[in-house]
């Protein structure tokens, strides 16, 4: 052979020493896994394939090993790059594959090439490794053709690169993934994400030391996908990391540079364009339909939101599978496991294909399928926990939590820009959720301070409070600086559908939505106008719902500033009149009546008539119990007494929504436990006795809890001891059931193993417990328990 070793591109000329080939040898970072996993397959295998998402580095991968000298078990390298543009034509990748072959062996240039099969004898006569580099665009003629290849050469070794495997039955399958982006525990080194980026940017501005945090910030939001890490690190000439992290977070397929030769690897967009462009429109509508997902969804989440005009449902699974084949959409589970898997779309993807639902018209559509479909699943959720299957409904909310809090962002998000009111024109989040001006002077009995607190001030990029924020305040009510039309979960600037676009039937969005808020015509932009405020209104009663069916989560799981503030911004975009109203300011009043008592006082003096006109036992004995829980912060136990009794005995046994009366009890029982232990002891009983004191292992723990504080505080040490571990044993076998209740007996129990005298009741340093929701930083709140002192 003429040649030891020829590169050979797509179109018969060499790569110059400038271009990607010639270099994508060297300057593998965080590869040496991946490099020695190709360099075994390849000399165990005939033909091996390098599969993996756009932009991955597979065709850097396949260089480095392939690259002279490499050790590999043939004596000869002849590389096909299938280019962007390049017509595809029945036979035209045999075509060139025989063109490069001839070319190898010494042919003078313009000779006929041979038959594919005889090129490639002649070639591999001393051992030839043929690499086939982004065939996507050819993909079925490259098995048939390797297929071919190899029965005919028996010296010939293939490596393709291609984001999906070719199929065949002696492959080897390599899956590049990205790069990491955390590092290993132990080590001082960078993680190979930050690598790539600190040496891509060596050309730019210095990064600094303190710029760190910002650049692995870059990294995770990438994905760790070398393509993007560059793209970015090009970019920081325009601006500061900080600035560029700020700006990936709303979107990514802005990022682009001049640099490489590939056309698809000159922009995010490009490359995953190049994906989308090889889809079939029916998969081209799967993926723009499920870039809605925040997070990651199954596969019957897909089908709910994703069939629809051509789409018939049985046809989405497999579009799924074929997103997954192609890096699109990354499954998450293991094959064959007692969980089905979930999918989860790469950001880039779903950036993209969010655009080109957008494009079509069907941004609006798709959301309120969405909706519907998580205001179903917290449903779900909540009927798990009331049924006692608590770990079920906890895992739930875990799998998605994503979606389910995008829901609830996206329509505080909506509501502002419905609006269309700065948000210096607004009173705050927490009046405005009373209903109520308030007063800057008006002092409550409880005798609180600013009302706002952490739930007060939003991002005006994001709709996240910042409890930073709030510590810019003077007074209460005062509005934070910037206004309140935050990014959305539809990032579009308005509810637009491109005049005159047809829809597939079935897929139409809701009436109204057929032009944007920037008609020219006055009766066209009042007609917009109402229906966006009446799209605002069903996704706001929709995320309303789903936060009042996700109470378990704010309250049990210490979540309570979270549920609050969404609460707290989404009521007042609710209807007066509306069934929620009242529940919503319930359970607004319960989560921020920890550090928001004001707050609270307000929203349930709003609830309570509701509540009694509408004959609802079960939110005016919740009402009590949140008066019941403020009177213990303001240390008026015998208020908290009657409030706490009121609610155990209002709110009936099979009430959903809230917590079981055996929650009220158990805090009635912690407040007895004060001045009548034995009484204490007695009510406790009763909460367990409750069937939510069985089958609710929250409301059993913290019955539990009761009793065993009670018997503390009546000197029977030893029994409160016996009780409370038994408690813990109960919550071990259900981790995660009941956090906020594990912490409040593990804090007891040690209270009790630190006694040296059994015969006396608790010291001053015991803290007593009364169920409401707190963060996890607060598990329990300090109360002083000694001669009349709390």
């Amino acid at each position: 052979m003429k040649y030891p070793h020829v590169w050979t591109c797509a179109d018969g000329f060499d790569d110059g020493p400038g271009t990607p080939s010639a270099r994508e040898a060297g300057g593998l970072l965080g590869r040496a896994g991946e490099l020695a996993e190709l360099r075994t397959a390849l000399s165990d295998q005939r033909q091996v394939t390098v599969t993996g998402p756009a932009g991955v580095g597979k065709s850097r991968l396949a260089a480095a090993v392939a690259a002279p000298f490499a050790g590999g078990p043939w004596q000869a390298t002849v590389r096909v790059r299938w280019h962007d543009g390049v017509p595809v034509a029945p036979g035209a990748l045999a075509a060139r594959v025989a063109r490069a072959l001839t070319a190898a062996v010494g042919a003078p240039p313009g000779a006929k090439p041979a038959d594919v099969t005889v090129a490639a004898c002649a070639a591999a006569a001393h051992g030839l490794l043929l690499v086939l580099d982004d065939v996507d665009p050819v993909h079925a003629e490259c098995a048939g053709l390797v297929q071919r290849l190899l029965m005919a050469v028996p010296a010939l070794r293939v490596l393709v690169t291609a984001r999906r495997a070719l199929g065949l039955g002696a492959e080897r399958v390599v899956r590049l993934g990205p790069l990491a982006v955390d590092a290993s525990s132990g080590s001082s080194e960078p993680a190979p994400a930050v690598e790539l980026f600190l040496a891509r940017a060596r050309g730019g501005p210095p990064v600094a030391e303190g710029d760190m945090p910002d650049v692995r910030r870059v990294c995770r939001i990438l994905e760790g996908v070398p393509l993007a890490i560059e793209l970015a690190a090009g970019r920081l000439g325009d601006r500061t990391v900080r600035e560029l992290a700020d700006r990936l977070e709303t979107d990514q397929c802005w990022l682009a540079g001049p640099g490489p030769v590939l056309r698809r690897h000159r922009s995010l967009r490009a490359s995953v364009g190049a994906v989308h462009a090889l889809c079939e429109p029916a998969v081209r509508k799967v993926w723009h339909r499920a870039s809605v997902f925040a997070g990651s969804f199954t596969e019957a989440a897909a089908v709910h939101l994703c069939a629809g005009g051509d789409i018939e449902p049985q046809h989405v699974p497999s579009c799924l599978a074929l997103l997954s084949a192609t890096g699109v959409l990354q499954v998450i589970g293991e094959p064959g496991a007692a969980r089905r898997p979930r999918y989860r779309m790469v950001r880039a993807a779903r950036d993209f294909g969010a655009e080109r639902l957008r494009g079509a018209g069907e941004s609006q559509h798709a959301l309120a399928r969405h909706a519907i479909h998580f205001r179903g699943v917290a449903a779900v959720a909540e009927t798990l926990w009331h049924t006692g299957l608590q770990r079920q409904a906890v895992q739930i909310v875990l799998d998605e939590h994503d979606d389910l809090m995008a829901l609830a962002e996206g329509a505080l998000a909506v509501a502002a820009r419905a609006h269309h009111l700065p948000r210096s024109e607004h009173p705050s989040r927490a009046e405005r959720a009373a209903g109520a001006e308030h007063s800057p002077g008006a002092e409550h009995p409880d005798g609180a301070g600013d009302t706002a607190g952490v739930v007060d001030t939003a991002d005006a990029d994001t709709g996240a409070v910042h409890p930073a924020d709030a510590e810019n305040r003077t007074g209460p009510g005062r509005p934070a600086a910037g206004a309140e039309h935050g990014a959305g979960f539809d990032r579009s600037p308005g509810f637009e559908h491109p005049p005159g676009r047809e829809l597939s039937p079935g897929w139409e969005p809701s009436p109204g939505f057929d032009r944007s808020p920037d008609s020219g015509h006055p009766a066209d932009v009042d007609r917009t106008a109402e229906a966006c405020h009446a799209g605002c209104a069903e996704r706001v009663e929709a995320a309303v719902e789903t936060v009042l069916h996700l109470w378990f989560w704010w309250a049990a799981h210490e979540r309570g500033p979270e549920g609050g503030r969404l609460l707290l911004g989404l009521l007042p975009h609710l209807p007066t009149d509306s069934p929620l109203t009242a529940r919503g300011r319930w359970l607004a009043a319960w989560l921020v009546a920890a550090h928001d008592p004001r707050t609270a006082h307000r929203l349930l003096d709003l609830a309570w008539p509701a509540a009694v006109m509408a004959g609802d036992d079960a939110l005016v004995g919740r009402i009590a119990h949140v008066h019941g829980t403020l009177a213990w912060r303001r240390r008026d136990r015998e208020a908290a007494f009657q409030h706490y009794r009121l609610a155990a005995d209002t709110v009936p046994e099979e009430a959903y929504g809230g917590p079981p009366p055996a929650v009220s009890l158990a805090a009635l029982s912690v407040v007895q436990a004060h001045g009548a232990p034995d009484d204490a002891a007695r009510t406790a009983d009763r909460a367990l006795a409750r069937p939510s004191g069985g089958d609710d292992l929250w409301a059993a723990a913290l019955a539990q809890y009761a009793r065993a504080f009670a018997d503390h505080r009546a000197g029977r040490t030893g029994r409160a001891w016996h009780r409370t571990r038994r408690a813990l044993a109960r919550l071990d076998d259900e981790p995660g059931a009941a956090p906020q209740a594990h912490t409040a007996l593990r804090q007891l129990l040690d209270h009790i193993e630190s006694a040296t005298d059994t015969s006396r009741g608790p010291s001053d340093r015991h803290r007593p417990f009364v169920p409401a929701p707190r963060t996890g930083a607060q598990s329990v709140r300090t109360v002083q328990d000694g001669a009349g002192r709390w």
